[in-house]
């Protein structure tokens, strides 16, 4: 589905094998009844070759310290803002800086700081939140901030717009499931995989509010639809992802889910049922043997085609009008954005790219590194703002020779 999102992911620093086999949960040869990371055989090579390098990384961490796993709500307030970015980028036309960016805060913790090298370098946000603002137009920026919190979890703080992820929750998948990954690799793709659900579950948190999305359900379950989505749209690599988000599920329903009956939140066995659901109803051929291992009951199954297409149908409607015109054409929905009008000799697309030129022109090195993943927002909205306002050829022509942002915003005047 890559109207949700095409993903680099973290898998930009981490290798890729360029023969692609579908991730299986397959519990052949263990009577637990657990996913792909548990089970005798190997999983999918495409698997081990994504969490090769962060894997070997990963597993030097020595996480001693239980981390805390109260369920005690977070007061984002008590959260540091240090490292967040301070001033936005000059834009011009009217155009203000939105979208997703990432920024770090460092740890006087030894073992957390070892998180934020490991995810600073490989950057793995940097690439998530790229492929967003590719995807989705935002009214506002989203900063996505990795922070200590003293406590296992990740949020979204609605009255900051930031959506956090806390050392702790690396600290805490590493502990999860170091006992039982076979190798570096399937250690990696645990860790990061389960990592990536759960920041994009929280995005679906964010998005539900900023774009005022309805829901009709729990809006927990429609996050973990949202997040399986957005893995899913990767193919395997995206789907190995998701499965280690599910497998987090399955071992909390294993090791006795203390979830209430009143919590938000579905039982972790529950969750871990509608990931596969939604993944196996996908492609049933694909995934059969999600089905002939025991992990999803047959009665489940038989249903999953439907739901994984009406969820996906729901989320793609309600998604369209905030989608980029690119994400719209790739589910064959109407741009949201009119289609510069084919009169104009110079087009929207040639002033977009020559606004972002003039915004990263003045910058340093590490300004530019920082910015790079909100360059695709700036150039979708000026894309829109052309085409909304038909901006007349002497605007257009007055941009393409302008010196500087300043020089560009005279233009039109």
């Amino acid at each position: 589905m890559r109207a949700f999102v095409c993903l680099a992911i973290a898998l930009v620093a981490c290798s890729k094998s360029d023969k692609k086999q579908p991730p299986s949960v397959s519990s052949e040869g263990s009577s637990s009844g657990q996913s792909w990371i548990a089970r005798k055989t190997q999983p999918p090579k495409e698997a081990s070759k994504t969490g090769h390098q962060c894997g070997t990384q990963l597993a030097q961490v020595d996480v001693k310290a239980p981390p805390q796993t109260t369920a005690q709500k977070i007061d984002p307030t008590t959260i540091t803002k240090a490292g967040l970015p301070t001033q936005d980028v000059q834009g011009f036309a009217g155009v203000k800086q939105t979208g997703f960016r990432v920024s770090y805060s460092g740890s006087t913790d030894a073992t957390h700081e070892q998180f934020h090298q490991i995810l600073q370098s490989n950057k793995m946000f940097e690439a998530a939140a790229q492929e967003l603002n590719q995807t989705i137009r935002l009214p506002t920026t989203v900063d996505i901030q990795l922070v200590d919190c003293d406590q296992v979890n990740a949020f979204y703080d609605p009255d900051a717009h930031r959506i956090i992820v806390c050392y702790d929750l690396l600290a805490y998948f590493v502990q999860v499931f170091k006992p039982v990954a076979k190798s570096d690799d399937e250690l990696g793709t645990a860790v990061l995989g389960a990592t990536l659900f759960a920041f994009y579950h929280e995005t679906g948190h964010g998005l539900i509010h900023l774009l005022d999305l309805p829901t009709t359900g729990r809006e927990e379950d429609d996050a973990d639809q949202i997040a399986t989505l957005i893995l899913m749209s990767e193919g395997d690599d995206g789907v190995a992802m998701a499965l280690s988000g599910a497998y987090w599920f399955q071992l909390q329903q294993q090791s006795g889910d203390d979830t209430p009956f009143w919590d938000e939140h579905g039982f972790g066995g529950q969750r871990f049922y509608n990931i596969l659901c939604l993944i196996y109803g996908s492609d049933p051929q694909k995934y059969a043997d999600f089905v002939s291992s025991g992990n999803l009951p047959e009665d489940r199954a038989q249903q999953c085609p439907t739901e994984y297409a009406k969820v996906k149908h729901a989320w793609e409607r309600l998604l369209q009008p905030y989608l980029t015109n690119e994400s719209a054409k790739a589910i064959d929905v109407a741009p949201p954005v009119p289609a510069d009008t084919p009169a104009h000799a110079i087009t929207c697309e040639q002033v977009a790219d020559k606004a972002i030129a003039l915004i990263v022109a003045p910058l340093d090195p590490s300004q530019k590194e920082a910015i790079e993943p909100n360059l695709p927002s700036f150039r979708e909205q000026f894309l829109a703002q052309c085409a909304k306002e038909d901006w007349p050829d002497a605007d257009r022509d007055c941009v393409m020779k302008a010196q500087s942002v300043d020089d560009a915003s005279k233009c039109g005047q």
